[in-house]
């Protein structure tokens, strides 16, 4: 009869155990709503960000619907840039009787450290269809360069 020996694994046990956790939690509880109730601050869950490199540019995308871009607060000191604003409340009357409130209110404020290749001076912003977009052009010595292959000795 062969019998064989395994290796320990403590990551193995720790990630079975925050599997059971999550399906504990989220049986019990359902999801969590990714805001909070109104007037409150959302935190950095509370506007998401998509955020990838071009070869020119880093470039920073945040869906903020209802949100006038006159309202938003754009700033960069040192290496953080930071996003603020809020999401105002329509007018409500005592007649309507709301079956459910999902749509969030308050102000949220979004912060992101920005790698050192980039010139934020030079940064431009657009918003349209309660899409904003930040284009953060590279540093020019950070720009990918191609370099040829000059052959030698052929002839």
């Amino acid at each position: 009869m062969a019998t064989s020996i395994t290796r320990w694994d403590p990551a193995n046990d720790i990630a079975s155990m925050r599997g059971m956790m999550d399906r504990l939690f989220e049986g019990s509880f359902g999801r969590f709503p990714a805001f909070r109730a109104a007037g409150e601050e959302l935190g950095g869950a509370g506007l998401g960000l998509d955020v990838f490199e071009t070869n020119d540019a880093l470039v920073v995308k945040a869906a903020i619907p209802g949100v006038n871009p006159q309202d938003l607060d754009i700033a960069v000191e040192e290496d953080v840039l930071t996003i603020k604003g809020e999401f105002k409340q329509e007018e409500t009357s005592e007649e309507n009787q709301y079956h459910r409130r999902e749509l969030r209110y308050g102000s949220f404020e979004r912060s992101l450290r920005l790698p050192p290749t980039v010139d934020p001076e030079k940064a431009e912003a657009t918003f349209e269809h309660g899409m904003l977009k930040l284009e953060i052009p590279k540093k020019p010595e950070a720009k990918a360069r191609s370099i040829k292959i000059t052959p030698k000795g052929v002839v």
